[in-house]
């Protein structure tokens, strides 16, 4: 279609002001009564056309580079051909030249651009953009200065720069932008010269001939933002204290060795080396950075030498402070596979340490580590890091205030009520969980196209971002509700009274004097789905749950299990409320003495500790599973430990009825499946043996038909002729027994 034809269809000009808006937008120009609204009335005037801008996420493959996509039609009315120079301007912004390319595919009044070359205002969410042909000669440009505005680049890659943006249009004050190594890198032209002087000449054409000039003296570092901290107010104002004693001891601490050291620990994530570094911007004193990787060397001798000098160093500009990130790879624990290395380094830090106290130097000790324990301890004893700060697993209340520091400086509409409820859900969330938490809903709301964080984009976010403290011992709890187990309603209840209530509404308890059970044993036949209520409860309370089965915590090296134990119980009490699940609970807490002692005997001696030791459980409870109650060692079951027996039965008429109807439910049956005559028939049937007969019965329609529509129920009698219950007299038995003696006992 000819150029003016496409001008007379998707163009009209304005009879009463004269310039040409789209075809389709008349109606709301008439309305806006001729105003000039360039975004929701695109317009030519002047051979200028006042339109919107569209950002591409890549531009189309085969076009030149430093483009502006622009539609023909739109480029016929302000006399634009094909690769002519376009200046493009919007409020705030430096002005943009780049060669028009016609886009027939884009919208008639669109300007479209990459957005990956846009910096600065262009890359802000205002839309109006104004386009004309550049009017002067473009002269080429022999010399242009240019500098790196966000980064440092120690090479000159001016001959690469040259090379990329030969034939681009520049003027003094533009903005290219390069990715070099990943880096995004901003290019702002300093001085531009050519063999016209013309004093009007704003704009020059780069070529291969230009000389390139790149000032590394003018690198503008980037400041980088203050670290966001929140909850640990009482950790900085700690340190903080022994910090100003340390470097001035005056009065009564003037008489006494102040303490030059301190060990910073916690989860990986909690925050240490954010505190370190927030203290030391604050404090406005000389700081140090002391880690492995840049001390160690492999000649003799070079790493004592270097930490020496860094020291000295810090002497010579005191006050100062020492950072040792990770300290226990640069003074492990001595063991018979430590190096000769190791043990040097950490004499020779030991030797400076103390060397701190001799000379009664300004110089402070910060040294964070994730082990407390993988320490030597020739540094843990008084006098050099004598005093060990844990920066806990944030609770409910350190969580809230990291959320409110963290969101103060975004645009939010979330309340401080929503806060509260995200706070009491991210349960085991560290410092760097949170900060993740919101730059996943950031995330969300910028898919949304919207500029203002809800509480929807953070409750979305929960679901994505797992809690740190909780990574090792974490399952993935299958989306199981209550009402995907058949009956068992009375069975429900006791569960959550026993588990979910003490945990949820523990100021309740509190207020009436009441001790909550420390744990709960659900013990019956196979298959009664004790598991799968367990499953169920960790689904439905949204408290942390952590599932062990007995064997994974026997191990063959002596000391490993009893450990296994302990850190079990380490893990659940700092992500705590949380729930820890022991299936096949006879497998470790099996009586004492029926067989060959060791292990089994030291992994519950350990267990019964854990339960009810000194360390008390606060917001712990334990969920056990046994088949075998009978063969539980007594001392677990007593008031204090698993002082809450719960026995799950055989399933009644009820609840098989409903177990087979949930089941049938998700079949394709004939209607003459009745579910009632199933659930008589099957007296005695565990609710493992109902699903069993249900998937026996499918089983059958498929061999006598591959593609039978629908289950019958004459398959479900030709089943029933050969299943039968599974669940012996005799263990029945044993549980009457095992009611009778803990009720009498």
């Amino acid at each position: 279609m000819p150029p003016k034809q496409a001008k007379k269809t998707l163009w009209v000009e304005c009879e009463r002001c004269g310039c040409s808006i789209l075809t389709n937008d008349k109606n709301v120009h008439i309305e806006l009564n001729c105003g000039k609204d360039q975004v929701k009335c695109p317009f030519v005037e002047n051979e200028t056309l006042f339109t919107w801008l569209e950002r591409a996420s890549a531009p189309p493959e085969n076009i030149p580079r430093d483009t502006v996509l622009v539609h023909p039609s739109a480029g016929t009315l302000i006399g634009a051909v094909i690769g002519k120079p376009l200046e493009l301007k919007r409020d705030g912004a430096h002005t943009l030249v780049k060669r028009m390319w016609p886009s027939k595919a884009s919208a008639p009044a669109a300007v479209i651009l990459p957005a990956a070359d846009l910096t600065g205002a262009w890359s802000s969410d205002s839309k109006k953009v104004t386009v004309s042909v550049l009017k002067q000669i473009v002269p080429q440009a022999t010399y242009v200065s240019i500098k790196i505005k966000n980064h440092k680049i120690d090479t000159d890659i001016s001959d690469i720069l040259k090379e990329r943006f030969n034939n681009h249009y520049a003027s003094v004050g533009s903005i290219f932008v390069y990715y070099y190594f990943g880096k995004k890198l901003q290019i702002e032209f300093l001085n531009i010269k050519s063999e016209s002087e013309d004093a009007n000449t704003t704009w020059y054409l780069l070529s291969d001939k230009t000389a390139w000039n790149m000032e590394q003296n003018n690198v503008q570092k980037v400041k980088k933002k203050p670290p966001v901290l929140g909850g640990v107010d009482d950790i900085i104002e700690e340190i903080k204290t022994l910090i100003k004693i340390s470097f001035n001891p005056t009065g009564f601490s003037a008489s006494f060795q102040v303490t030059r050291g301190l060990l910073l620990y916690g989860h990986s994530g909690i925050g240490k080396t954010a505190i370190c570094k927030y203290l030391i911007d604050n404090l406005n004193c000389h700081h140090i950075e002391i880690n492995g990787p840049t001390i160690f060397s492999k000649y003799f001798g070079e790493t004592e030498a270097t930490m020496k000098g860094l020291f000295a160093k810090a002497i010579e500009n005191e006050p100062s402070i020492i950072l040792v990130d990770e300290i226990e790879t640069i003074c492990p624990r001595r063991s018979s596979g430590s190096t000769e290395q190791e043990r040097r380094v950490t004499s020779a830090f030991v030797a400076l340490l103390d060397n701190l106290h001799q000379e009664t130097s300004k110089v402070f000790i910060l040294a964070t580590t994730r082990k407390p324990e993988a320490i030597d301890p020739m540094l843990r004893r008084f006098g050099r890091l004598d005093k060990e700060i844990e920066v806990p697993v944030p609770d409910r209340l350190r969580r809230k205030e990291i959320l409110y520091a963290l969101l103060k400086n975004i645009p939010n509409k979330i309340s401080s009520q929503d806060i509260d409820a995200i706070s009491d859900l991210a349960h085991g969330y560290v410092a760097a969980d949170l900060v993740n938490l919101c730059t996943q809903a950031s995330m969300k709301c910028f898919k949304r196209t919207c500029d203002v964080l809800e509480k929807e984009d953070l409750m979305s976010a929960l679901t994505v971002v797992r809690p740190s403290a909780m990574r090792e011992l974490l399952i993935e709890v299958p989306n199981v509700r209550w009402s995907d187990i058949g009956g068992q309603d009375d069975l429900k209840l006791k569960l959550r009274q026993a588990v979910e209530w003490p945990l949820k509404h523990s100021e309740s308890f509190l207020r009436l004097g009441i001790r909550p059970p420390a744990g709960v044993l659900l013990y019956g036949p196979p298959g009664c789905s004790k598991t799968m209520i367990a499953k169920a409860l960790a689904t439905e309370s949204g408290l942390n749950f952590l599932s062990i089965k007995g064997p994974e915590l026997f191990s063959k090296w002596v000391g490993e299990s009893e450990r296994a134990v302990r850190d079990l119980f380490t893990k659940a009490r700092q992500v705590a409320p949380s729930i820890i699940f022991f299936d096949e609970m006879d497998a470790i807490g099996g009586e004492r003495g029926a067989g060959e002692a060791g292990v089994h005997e030291r992994v519950l001696a350990q267990l019964l500790t854990e339960l009810d030791g000194v360390v008390p459980l606060n917001s712990v409870t334990i969920l056990a599973a046994t088949n075998r109650p009978d063969r539980m060692d007594r001392a677990l079951l007593r008031p204090g430990r698993l002082d809450r027996l719960i026995y799950v039965p055989l399933p009644d008429f009820e609840t098989r009825l409903q177990i087979i109807e949930l089941k049938l439910c998700k079949m394709s049956t004939s209607d003459d499946v009745n579910s009632h005559s199933l659930a008589t028939r099957t007296e005695g049937f565990s609710g493992a043996e109902l699903q069993a007969l249900c998937h026996e019965a499918a089983l059958r329609a498929l061999e006598k038909d591959l593609d039978c529509p629908e289950v019958t129920m004459e398959h479900f009698e030709h089943v029933l002729k050969d299943f039968k219950p599974r669940t012996p007299a005799s263990l029945l038995k044993i549980y009457v027994e095992f009611a009778l003696g803990q009720s009498s006992g």
